[in-house]
């Protein structure tokens, strides 16, 4: 189920972002978006456990995707992609959207070109310590869905 992340689920959403990502966002940042306008702050549970979270920035008909992740024992199983999507359709207004994800980060390279996303470039050192990321977008009518209900 997709639903509203709430104060409660910050300690699990952490344990994810810590083993997911060499820089993982604070604690405080993630208490930070429980709050913001113009934002989707999201988790996937299944059966009282958090297997995903997806925070979706917009604003007027852009969006922009800050951070998705999902926990190891639930990757591959496309709750990323359903978390996404869950977000661009809920969002009708949205026109495009972007991205920004590590080079070498291949599964998720995949996964957002077979959501309709193309490279537009890329940025030297953003993740530091020489690890460079690839700047994506895709337009609402090039963006391939799928099932998330």
């Amino acid at each position: 189920m997709i639903r509203n992340a709430e104060h409660e689920d910050i300690d699990r959403i952490l344990v994810i972002e810590n083993t997911s990502f060499p820089r993982p966002w604070s604690r405080k940042s993630f208490e930070t978006e429980l709050f913001k306008d113009n934002c989707d702050f999201l988790v996937y549970d299944i059966d009282g456990s958090i297997a995903g979270y997806i925070v979706f920035w917009y604003i007027l008909d852009e969006a922009e995707l800050a951070v998705v992740a999902v926990a190891d024992g639930f990757r591959r199983q496309g709750i990323a992609g359903r978390l996404l999507t869950y977000c661009v359709e809920k969002n009708k207004n949205i026109n495009v959207i972007y991205l920004e994800v590590e080079k070498t980060n291949t599964s998720a390279v995949k996964l957002y070109e077979k959501k309709g996303f193309r490279t537009n470039g890329e940025i030297k050192d953003y993740y530091g310590e020489g690890r460079h990321a690839l700047r994506m977008s895709c337009l609402r009518k090039d963006y391939r869905g799928d099932e998330y209900a």
